[in-house]
């Protein structure tokens, strides 16, 4: 793979995880003026300029060349296996998406909720790392890692705390048995 056709693959990326996200039969209403406050357009904007507008001018533009990394064809393969499975997590996380129902005292959540709690930032993760190796661009690359933090670090701790108020001890059950970001690894007990 050249450089070239791996700056194409990562725009066609994009397109599958914008198609992934907007074209979903989804519960979740993205258009939801009740959840759209100004710190999550801002996030929105950032996102869309750091992991979108960024890797298409890399892609298109020699504006920011300077700023390229050695090409590795094996990190360019690496970058396509983890920009599918980002577009597949999008997917899934778009998707399996609806409020958790009560059976027996215990939340139960369905499809990839039941494994990690922010799917949708574990893709945004995911295809930051993706982003940064396909493009082998440090500025791309990195623009993409910082959004990620940026939005991990403003949002979780905010959605932790609307399901902790809206669903209390429960969630905190979920929160035992998921992880956030990446899936609960349970290691069996040696007594």
């Amino acid at each position: 793979m050249t450089e070239q056709v791996s700056e194409a693959v990562l725009v066609v990326l994009i397109a599958a995880a914008v198609l992934a996200v907007f074209t979903s039969n989804s519960r979740l209403n993205l258009w939801d003026s009740n959840q759209w406050d100004l710190e999550i357009v801002a996030l929105a904007v950032i996102t869309l300029i750091t992991m979108v507008t960024l890797p298409v001018i890399d892609a298109t533009a020699a504006w920011i060349e300077f700023a390229d990394l050695p090409y590795y064809d094996e990190a360019g393969w690496l970058g396509v296996f983890n920009g599918i499975f980002a577009v597949w997590l999008l997917y899934r996380a778009v998707h399996d998406y609806r409020a958790p129902r009560m059976r027996q005292e215990k939340l139960e959540h369905q499809g990839i909720y039941r494994y990690i709690r922010y799917p949708f930032y574990t893709a945004l993760l995911v295809f930051a790392l993706a982003q940064l190796l396909l493009s082998q661009n440090w500025l791309a690359g990195l623009a993409g890692l910082l959004t990620f933090a940026l939005v991990y670090s403003l949002r979780v701790p905010r959605d932790e705390e609307k399901g902790l108020e809206k669903y209390g001890h429960r969630y905190l059950e979920y929160m035992s048995r998921t992880g956030d970001v990446l899936p609960r690894v349970r290691l069996p007990r040696q007594d």
